[in-house]
């Protein structure tokens, strides 16, 4: 009797799978033309992707593959000075022979550097990237509002109060492109600075791992969206969607929400289609879920600019006949964008495009604005102490708008040439809800936390001392709010990409350039009424001493570039790109003036490192940085591709940390000034990365990627003398690069077709962000309390979030599919699910009671953000019904219901430490928060029972749209 051991076994399913592999085979063959000739394309190439697998055609044309396992194939067909070609959903049968045949078009002839046929692939098989690009049919069937929300449901990518981060990057380090012009607003912080509603979106790509050597303003990921353009005929589409129909307007799902959305598109009459346009414009008006609203918003950028000329920030007092500060502004939040894009083909070949992007936001939500790297992060951006009285809260106006000029032209069959030309203008208001910078008579108290006004408590009244306690303990700010602010942006880019394709199959060769001008002004008071002219009557007045209790104002024009190449090298399914960017900075001549001016209160040791390590070129100091980038990708079985990245990335920091207080005319002396660095640094990061991508099916897909993010040089701040104008020794906090942070992180991703009804994917993610500090503010405070050593501990950074889960199911059946004899054609089901790790923070210890008895906590910083608060799940689904115009036609009429968190869970954005959840009532607080169980004048502080300690609960829209 024989005894198998495991060898045995392992040789065994060895050859039966040899055995299969010999058996199970199926041949491809077919003709190549040339589209224009019909002539043989003698040595063009076919390949298989995903495979080793390839052959050229002969002298007539035609080839043939022998020997392939049987399976849905994409063939990639590409020949010298020609269009590629890819054909998906190919399918190959055991003992068969499926026969393709294809026409070519010269390079010169399309645009297109390869066409697709057939339906898109699930994942791309030929890109060494971690990258994903949802087409504008797809993002119609979702249930999502702008580009953003796409962006969210990708793996690596994960939602917090300030807005997208992607793999464990800041939220500002990732970079938005719209039409290739970098969209990002480089002072407010708060990522893309023009909106873009979903409805006005061609595709929306999102690089999370690999990015190309023509991308040099993220150190994170890169979103990239295309604008939609018009088609053959004219159309015209919209829609309305609210979250009460009156009768249940006081619902909880309800707080007065309308969506109204438009779109037109087409050719322009007179110009045989050559010319097209497409337009679009979005509305969100709504009044939040927190409950206490202001009367009336109102902007006063709108109002100002009526007549405003110049940089005459400080005059606001000015007539505003059409009421453009308030119309814009009916809600709590306020959300307008308008896209128009213009279309030309000039001929074959060449192409011409104008996209212009508008965008208008006017809310009171603290978050629009945040100074990057600096601030506080993860805090919700409602003003809760001022919530007794929001017509005197801080009101923010975001107005942005993005125009880009693209050219592209086929010089010849081997060279490729594409120009962009673009401006972004943003513009961001802060101030006491459209009040003036400061009223030229000051006779009142104006500090909001020293103002005493009905209800008041008293706490022993009958003492000697009475103390009075405001109820319910906010603040009741007849006066206005302590911030005044306004910033203004304006970028010029420059950009332009040469393709160049050889003789030889085997490389694409891509070089260009990006140049930016970029101006900036910034302008930030604190308490503006402080040393504004004091008029107790017409003959006593007190002079103007100063702007505010401290401020920070400059005015900056700088430039950024990047010089660029790479080389694709294919060779029998191997893709290796190889690339590399030179990136380059001017701080320009405000840095350049400070650090030749003694009286500019730059550290002498800044100013020795600024002559060291930048080169004067053109009048200016420049700093430069190469960025090497790698990714391969190769085929393990077939339709199966390992791949692997390394790349070098930068971002240069918010310029705040360059410019402030150094204008030695506007000098803060306060104890809170701080000082810019016109030495800094970017902060960098480099990236590996490895994963796979196989194409099981044509219809069933995966992803799985492992990845390590480097981030150094990140900017702290420590305190530092320097003399003023007079001499004298002043404290101030400066910036240098010194924190670090690791990202490190596992990725998978499933996507399905199920039929020609169903489609469905999933995703997940798993990573770890550590590093010293999670803020240059509590870097310098963690220098100051416990030295220099203490950033030498790595720790978890609030922003890390280890685990995120996304899965989506879109149905959408046509006409052919039945239920119980009805057919279901028009109908569409989008359900979205999502979990998101919550928020960390440090647990407390109780280490004693007051006077009252109140529990006292400490926190525990041996567990300094090692716990998780409850975790951010949620459930949305829309469902629709069109009711068409006719059988043949894609036009009509559209009913729908969207639930939000449909299962209404609570996630909590403020965790209590003491508990690991949002507050209830009756739950313990720590001493940052007034206890509601213990009244006494120790209670300091915000009532922990702030709304916005939670996401929005379940919200109900109704919706109506049409296309004609």
């Amino acid at each position: 009797m024989m005894n198998l051991t495991g060898k045995h076994i392992i040789a065994t399913l060895g050859l039966l799978l040899s055995v299969l592999t010999v058996t199970a085979q199926g041949k491809l063959k077919g003709t190549l033309t040339d589209s224009e000739t019909g002539q043989p394309l003698i040595g063009a190439t076919v390949q298989i992707v995903g495979t080793y697998k390839g052959t050229s055609a002969d002298v007539d044309g035609k080839y043939e593959i022998k020997d392939i396992k049987p399976g849905d194939y994409s063939i990639k067909i590409s020949f010298i000075g020609f269009a590629a070609k890819v054909f998906n959903g190919i399918t190959i049968k055991d003992g068969e022979t499926t026969k393709l045949d294809a026409s070519l078009e010269p390079r010169s002839q399309t645009l297109q550097e390869v066409t697709i046929v057939g339906e898109a692939n699930l994942v791309d098989l030929e890109s060494g990237k971690s990258e994903v690009s949802i087409g504008q049919d797809d993002i119609e069937e979702m249930n999502v509002r702008d580009v953003k929300e796409v962006v969210s449901m990708q793996a690596g990518v994960n939602t917090t109060t300030d807005g997208i981060q992607i793999r464990g990057g800041r939220v500002y380090e990732t970079e938005y492109l719209i039409d290739g012009i970098s969209a990002q607003d480089p002072l407010a912080g708060s990522g893309s600075g023009a909106d873009v509603s979903a409805n006005a979106a061609a595709d929306v790509t999102v690089i999370t791992g690999g990015q190309g050597a023509e991308f040099g303003g993220s150190s994170a990921g890169v979103i990239s969206t295309k604008i939609r353009e018009g088609g053959d005929k004219f159309q015209i589409g919209g829609s309305w969607q609210r979250d009460n129909l009156g009768f249940d307007k006081d619902n909880a799902y309800s707080w007065n929400t309308d969506i109204i959305e438009l779109n037109m598109g087409g050719p322009v009459p007179g110009t045989k289609k050559k010319v097209k346009f497409f337009t679009a414009i979005q509305s969100i008006m709504s009044d939040n879920y927190f409950g206490p609203t202001a009367n009336q918003l109102e902007s006063s950028i709108l109002r100002t600019n009526y007549n405003r000329s110049g940089n005459d920030w400080l005059n606001d007092n000015v007539i505003d006949p059409l009421n453009q500060g308030k119309f814009w502004a009916p809600r709590q939040r306020n959300n307008w964008s308008h896209t128009l894009k213009l279309s030309w083909q000039i001929k074959e070949g060449t192409r011409l495009s104008l996209t212009n992007q508008h965008s208008l936001n006017i809310n009171q939500n603290t978050r629009t604005l945040q100074i990057v790297g600096f601030d506080a992060i993860l805090l919700p951006g409602f003003q809760f102490r001022r919530s007794l009285n929001l017509d005197n809260a801080t009101t923010y106006t975001h107005h942005s708008n993005l125009t880009a000029l693209n050219f592209n032209h086929f010089l010849n069959d081997k060279w490729n040439l594409d120009v962009s030309v673009g401006r972004l203008f943003t513009n961001l208001r802060a101030d006491a809800n459209g009040r003036p910078f400061r009223t030229e008579t000051v006779d009142q108290i104006l500090d909001e936390q020293s103002i005493i006004t009905d209800p008041v408590q008293l706490y022993n009244p009958g003492d000697e001392i009475v103390y009075t306690i405001p109820s319910p303990w906010l603040i009741n700010n007849g006066g206005i709010s302590s911030l005044w602010h306004d910033h203004y942006a304006q970028e010029y880019t420059l950009k332009y990409k040469f393709r160049f394709y050889p003789n030889s199959k085997i490389h694409k060769i891509t070089f260009g350039h990006e140049h930016k001008f970029t101006g900036y002004q910034w302008v930030d008071v604190t308490r503006p009424w402080v040393g504004a002219p004091i008029r107790i009557d017409e003959n006593t007045t007190t002079p103007n001493r100063s702007i505010g209790s401290s401020f920070d104002i400059w005015s900056v024009n700088a430039m950024n570039g990047g010089l660029f190449a790479q080389d694709v090298i294919t060779y029998k399914g191997i893709i290796a790109t190889l690339g590399m960017r030179l990136n380059y900075w001017a701080p320009g001549k405000f840095a350049d003036d400070a650090v030749e001016n003694p009286n500019s209160p730059v550290v002498d040791q800044v100013r020795q490192n600024y002559e060291e390590e930048t080169f004067g070129l053109f009048g200016q100091r420049w700093k430069a940085r190469l960025l090497p980038r790698i990714n391969v990708s190769f085929p393990v079985t077939e339709n199966n591709v390992l791949y692997f990245n390394y790349s070098h990335s930068m971002r240069l920091p918010h310029p705040r940390f360059v410019y402030q207080g150094l204008d030695p005319d506007f000098q803060d002396r306060s104890f809170l000034s701080n000082l810019g660095n016109p030495n800094i640094n970017p902060e960098v990061n480099v990236s590996y990365e490895v994963g796979m991508k196989s194409q099981l099916t044509k219809d069933l897909a995966f992803t799985l990627s492992a990845f390590n993010n480097n981030r150094f040089d990140y900017i702290v701040s420590r305190r530092v003398l320097v003399e003023d104008q007079t001499g004298r020794p002043v404290s101030k906090q400066m910036y240098i690069n010194q924190d670090y942070a690791k990202i490190q992180g596992v990725e998978l991703g499933v996507f399905l077709r199920i039929g020609e009804h169903f489609k469905a994917f999933a995703n997940g993610t798993y990573q770890v962000a550590r590093g010293k500090s999670n803020s240059a503010r509590e870097a310098g405070l963690q220098i100051e309390q416990n030295g220099e050593v203490e950033l030498t501990r790595e720790q978890y950074l609030a922003f890390d979030r280890p685990w995120n889960f996304n899965g989506g199911v879109t149905f959408s059946p046509d006409s052919t599919l039945k239920l119980w004899g009805y057919s279901l054609g028009g109908w569409r089901v989008f359900l979205k699910q999502s979990y998101r790790s919550g928020y960390r923070y440090t647990p407390v210890e109780q280490v004693g009671t007051n006077d009252l008895g109140r529990p006292i906590y400490a926190p525990d910083n041996d567990r300094y953000l090692q716990e998780i608060g409850t975790p951010w799940i949620s459930t949305d689904i829309k469902v629709s019904k069109t009711f068409y115009f006719n059988d043949n036609s894609k036009t009509g009429i559209t009913l729908s219901i969207e639930l939000r968190n449909a299962l209404d869970n609570k996630r909590a954005q403020i965790v209590n430490p003491v508990t690991g959840t949002a507050y209830e009532q009756g739950d313990p607080v720590t001493n940052s928060y007034r206890d509601p169980r213990y009244l006494g004048p120790q209670e300091t502080g915000a009532l922990p029972n702030n709304p916005a300690r939670y996401l929005p609960p379940r919200q109900l829209l109704y919706g109506i749209s049409f296309k004609f």
